[in-house]
């Protein structure tokens, strides 16, 4: 399940901050300081798995996790997090856990903290945090776009290569090529049922007889079979 973004931060009332912390007294102190720099502190979690339900519940807008949890570890604890929702986090490690500083390479860690830190580092790190999550944020907003303008593309160039005439080389009827040319368009059975005249039903064993004669088990592949097949044969032409 992918929660949605954090909404939990207001420029004048400062973060609401999930925190982490296997040792009492570690997250008294982290609090007191939070507080002291105008943050709010939602939730303190001893243990990794609660952490990570805690991060669904609450949507905090900045999650600071240690290592040395109960259940389950710091760093397999923001690994779910990350997986789950788009939140900043600050990892708070030893001077000596250097293991653990090397199993979060690859995930989006957006700051770290060695303790002992003092209040300016505090303030530093969540400063580092939110910056880079938000470039992040950007930048997979940005892929996501891009990534869209392709499919729209890729789609209309299918459309336009799979026309109704062309698939009928290809062993499929003239109605079975009605249905194909539209599925290329990205058009659901219902759309291509009003777009026919026809029932939903009609057109899912059309469907159904499209996948059996391409030996495909989805949309996608039939499309992109369908194309395979329809360069074969003009790759054929070509060399007759």
């Amino acid at each position: 399940m992918l929660f949605p973004p954090s909404t939990n931060f207001s420029p004048r009332h400062g973060l609401s901050i999930l925190l982490a912390e296997g040792a009492a007294d570690d997250a008294r102190s982290l609090a007191k300081i939070l507080k002291g720099l105008g943050h709010k502190v939602c939730a303190v979690a001893d243990g990794g798995a609660q952490a990570v339900r805690l991060a669904g519940k609450l949507r905090p807008g900045l999650v600071i996790m240690g290592i040395g949890l109960s259940e389950m570890d710091g760093v397999s604890a923001a690994r779910l997090i990350l997986e789950r929702t788009s939140v900043p986090v600050i990892i708070s490690i030893g001077r000596n856990d250097i293991k653990a500083l090397e199993a979060t390479r690859y995930l989006n860690i957006q700051a770290f903290l060695i303790k002992p830190f003092s209040a300016v580092q505090l303030r530093s790190a969540i400063a580092i945090a939110l910056s880079q999550h938000k470039l992040f944020s950007q930048a997979r907003r940005k892929i996501s776009q891009l990534s869209e303008a392709l499919e729209t593309v890729q789609g209309q160039a299918d459309a336009d290569a799979l026309t109704v005439e062309s698939l009928g080389s290809i062993g499929l009827t003239r109605r079975e090529a009605e249905v194909m040319h539209w599925i290329a368009q990205g058009k659901a059975n219902g759309d291509i049922a009003m777009i026919l005249e026809s029932s939903p039903r009609t057109v899912a064993k059309h469907v159904e007889h499209i996948f059996l004669k391409l030996k495909v088990e989805s949309r996608t592949a039939a499309v992109g079979e369908a194309r395979r097949l329809l360069q074969a044969g003009q790759a054929g032409k070509s060399c007759g």
